[in-house]
């Protein structure tokens, strides 16, 4: 016996029990703190009482499809749109919209002697430009014939790009044009429709079209908290390019925690050190995610949640997935002296916004709760101090 306690208590054996000890306590106080209460359900963490009060009062904003539930002084910040093409916005009525139009004329003629203009006039609605465009020689051979649809609606101007795709003619294009232009609107910043369609920068396009390709980014900035960024981008048809026996053998590798195992397994030990608090699968409404919250050697929170769903399908989007970061300082994470929120306010927050993102209203296949007004009958609801909540 006293052997046996001799060399248990020898140095070499006391300092691995030593190191063995503080691993566990490590690993015991994060499945505590920062655990899932069942598969996929965080167990909740308490906001502080600055975060209690940051969300006493809330609002939603829209973006795309979705909706989302922040804080009142919460401002979003956006970054690209495409419904199915890129949708840009520039300053300035018609005129300004024409000269734009034939700058890039300009530009285009400049980088290829084969560019060829088939039309540069009036566009499908009053107020509006439009010009079709083959870029070289081998897009005409293709017919792969572009777009650009100028709709001017008082100083602003929303640029529509497009083009033919496969089994498709002009005439189906300049159609589609013409019914994305109608249904064009200006919106408020906090004006949140519920009617169907695309809510996108100053506007609104109305509609109940779901099968075109779809992406939107938009960020989320509190001023209380001005070194915390959180974002959401969704792709409706990534992979669409995959047939559907092809894309599920890929579903399982593309998900969050196969890339992070991947990277790890690839990168050995000059994989980045990170605190894990929180990471496995993660529902968000109905879209079975997976999350990884972790905290670099730096300070900095490093919060990911993402989503495989199914391409051309607008309830479960290709790709879906949220974003959060601390210590960001122009625009570069890691940039600020220190993260302004603790590991459990980082978490709560996140838990808190994250749990706020919805559909904006029902879209074919999402089932209910997941998404914040059923009724399309409602026409649109203006901003208000609280949270508006559906009829």
């Amino acid at each position: 016996m006293a052997d046996i306690v001799k060399s248990i208590l020898s140095p070499k054996r006391a300092a691995m029990l030593a190191v063995l000890l503080i691993a566990l306590l490590s690993l015991a106080g994060n499945s505590r703190t920062y655990a899932y209460k069942e598969t996929a359900v965080p167990e909740p963490v308490k906001l502080s009482p600055r975060l209690r009060a940051l969300f006493e009062k809330t609002k939603i904003l829209c973006f795309g499809r979705y909706a989302i539930e922040v804080p009142q002084e919460a401002q979003l910040v956006w970054g690209g749109a495409s419904f199915p093409s890129d949708i840009d916005i520039i300053s300035g009525g018609i005129e300004k919209a024409k000269r734009r139009a034939e700058e890039k004329i300009a530009k285009l003629k400049r980088e290829e002697d084969a560019a060829e203009i088939s039309y540069n006039g009036p566009g499908p609605i009053e107020e509006s430009w439009q010009t079709r465009y083959f870029e070289d020689e081998y897009k005409k051979e293709r017919n792969a014939l572009f777009f650009d649809t100028y709709i001017s609606k008082g100083e602003l101007t929303f640029v529509l790009g497009d083009s033919i795709e496969k089994g498709e003619t002009e005439s189906t294009v300049i159609a589609r044009q013409l019914a994305q232009a109608k249904s064009l609107r200006l919106r408020p910043a906090e004006e949140v429709p519920t009617e169907p369609g695309f809510c996108i920068e100053h506007g609104f396009i109305a509609g109940d079209r779901y099968g075109d390709s779809e992406k939107v980014n938009a960020g989320i900035y509190l001023p209380s908290f001005p070194d915390v960024t959180f974002s959401v981008s969704s792709n409706q048809n990534a992979y669409g390019d995959y047939d559907k026996a092809e894309f599920e053998m890929k579903r399982d590798e593309l998900s969050l925690l196969a890339r992070i195992k991947g990277a790890q397994d690839m990168q050995g030990v000059l994989y980045p050190k990170r605190d894990v608090l929180r990471e496995g699968k993660r529902d968000v409404q109905h879209w079975k995610g997976e999350e990884s919250l972790i905290r670099r050697p730096d300070g900095t929170h490093d919060f990911e949640w993402a989503f495989v769903g199914t391409p051309r399908d607008v309830a479960n989007p290709s790709e879906f997935g949220a974003a959060m970061f601390t210590k960001v300082e122009a625009n570069m994470v890691g940039a600020a002296k220190k993260a302004s929120v603790s590991n459990d306010e980082a978490v709560a927050l996140w838990d808190k916004l994250l749990s706020g993102l919805k559909f904006r209203v029902k879209v074919p296949g999402a089932p209910e709760g997941s998404y914040f007004f059923p009724r399309a009958n409602l026409t649109r609801l203006a901003p208000s101090n609280e949270t508006p909540r559906p009829q």
